[in-house]
């Protein structure tokens, strides 16, 4: 039983290898190749999710992409407080005073409302045009980096 074993070990040892001593090593080039961020990747990210930022951390730019994501979630939230205050509203008594002042704050939830949605939405194309950005500046410092030719 022991000699099958060893003859198997050996065996085993003789057909496969470690993948470190099948491979040379990589070029500058094949580096780069392999290291580089997918633009069409981060565009995706970015559009795909509802919170801006996503298509900045893939790449890299860490810092704007916070910045955008407390951004747009913070307007997300006023949007949707402010929707709720609204249908709060509805079911208000607007008879006399309160007629007053159901009208100021379905005004004022309406304006939170609007300016939320404009940030919002300024924040994701922000959001797009920093995952395109912040790619491209990832892949030209890494091609500098590796001392790889432009693509």
């Amino acid at each position: 039983m022991r000699s099958i074993t060893t003859v198997l070990l050996l065996a085993s040892m003789l057909i496969w290898r470690p993948a470190h001593a099948q491979t040379a090593p990589l070029s500058p080039q094949q580096q780069y190749d392999k290291q580089k961020k997918s633009p069409a990747l981060a565009l995706t990210m970015e559009a795909l999710c509802p919170i801006a930022g996503i298509g900045g951390f893939y790449a890299g730019e860490t810092d704007k992409a916070t910045l955008l994501t407390v951004i747009s979630g913070v307007a997300a939230g006023v949007g949707v407080g402010s929707v709720l205050w609204l249908v709060h509203l509805d079911g208000q008594d607007s008879s006399g005073f309160g007629a007053v002042t159901k009208g100021a704050a379905q005004s004022t939830a309406v304006s939170l409302l609007i300016t939320s949605a404009v940030v919002y939405l300024l924040s994701r194309a922000s959001g797009l045009a920093l995952a395109s950005e912040a790619t491209a500046a990832y892949n030209a410092d890494l091609q500098a980096r590796l001392g790889a030719r432009p693509d």
